[in-house]
């Protein structure tokens, strides 16, 4: 579960947000949706990254993000895939097993799956900074699922991926929130999220937040994002 409650952030004289509230529950799927430049990954920022708060506060599953021990409740893949270069695959993976205090033995066994889904298999040994973009963002989503985190924020988790593994992700994440975990991702494609998330989170046009659920209706949703958001 996360709470944002009355959160600010300004870039210089430019407030990006202002007093924005919401709450978001456990076994749901939320897409962050909004236009280009609008403050989505300001927003995730903001969650993930507490010293990035200019005023407001996030609790995540009830403890405030300003704690260290709020880190081990959410993982956070952003935007950037420019991460970890120097290490391999292997490296980076069983390093976040460690630092999410996971178990070893079941960690390693899901390591392996989720390897073979995403075809990654023969290329863990490899230094991340030799990997495709496509490659990148599946060895951090690997991460995500390793963690055990109970609240995922992922900053368009789709871009780079083919379909086959874009089909993937959605049936890893569904299963992610099946087990009681929360979900929150961005995204441009409205179409992905009409056919797929649980409830959408949209900052509109004057940089206010209102979530509604899913209406798995694209010519809605559509009518929705260009009313309120353009």
């Amino acid at each position: 579960m996360i709470e944002i409650i009355d959160l600010s952030k300004k870039y210089g004289n430019n407030a990006i947000l202002e007093n924005v509230s919401c709450s978001l529950e456990n076994q749901r799927i939320y897409a962050l949706v909004g236009v280009n430049g609008i403050g989505k990954s300001t927003l995730l920022n903001a969650v993930t990254q507490p010293a990035n708060l200019d005023s407001g506060k996030v609790e995540v599953d009830g403890i405030n993000s300003q704690k260290y021990e709020s880190k081990f409740h959410f993982f956070y893949v952003p935007d950037s895939k420019e991460m970890f270069l120097n290490l391999t695959g292997n490296e980076y993976l069983k390093c976040i097993i460690q630092l999410y205090r996971q178990d070893v033995v079941k960690s390693d066994e899901t390591l392996k799956k989720l390897s073979i889904a995403f075809k990654l298999d023969r290329s863990l040994n490899e230094y991340i900074a030799n990997y495709s973009l496509g490659m990148k963002q599946k060895v951090y989503l690997m991460a995500a699922f390793l963690s055990g985190a109970g609240n995922l924020i992922l900053d368009e988790p789709f871009n780079g991926l083919d379909p086959e593994s874009v089909a993937m992700l959605k049936n890893l994440l569904s299963e992610y929130r099946d087990r009681g975990n929360l979900v929150l991702f961005s995204i441009h494609n409205l179409d992905l999220v009409a056919n797929f998330c649980d409830d959408i989170v949209f900052i509109d046009k004057q940089r206010k937040v209102f979530q509604t659920e899913n209406p798995k209706d694209f010519k809605q949703l559509e009518d929705v994002f260009f009313q309120k958001c353009v």
